[in-house]
């Protein structure tokens, strides 16, 4: 939720402000969490400086292909920007419960 939260800021920020005091702390706040969902997830047996780097390099790399994507089908402007957070997002939140899920029935 709090990950959502950082979105709407982050495209408040890019329509309204535009000011890097709003920009800068909801996109640390964004990557951290999906982030961590995604390390959390797909890198279990590893410690924790390693979940969070490669879960970082994940989140740019999904990040990266959504884009790409968003931008071939039409234009990647601050809307879109956004979708493409929240697509992102939902990613990392699936393959979080995803895991949880397949972890608790083992």
């Amino acid at each position: 939720m709090l990950s959502y939260i950082s979105i709407l800021m982050i495209f408040i920020n890019l329509n309204l402000t535009s000011t890097p005091i709003i920009g800068v702390p909801a996109t640390i706040i964004y990557f951290l969490i999906n982030s961590t969902f995604i390390g959390m997830a797909l890198f279990q047996n590893e410690n924790l400086l390693v979940k969070l780097l490669l879960g970082t390099l994940l989140l740019i790399v999904i990040l990266g292909l959504t884009g790409l994507a968003v931008m071939i089908i039409y234009n990647l402007d601050n809307l879109r920007s956004a979708i493409v957070l929240c697509i992102t997002t939902f990613i990392a939140s699936v393959l979080n419960k995803g895991m949880k899920s397949k972890n608790a029935a083992k």
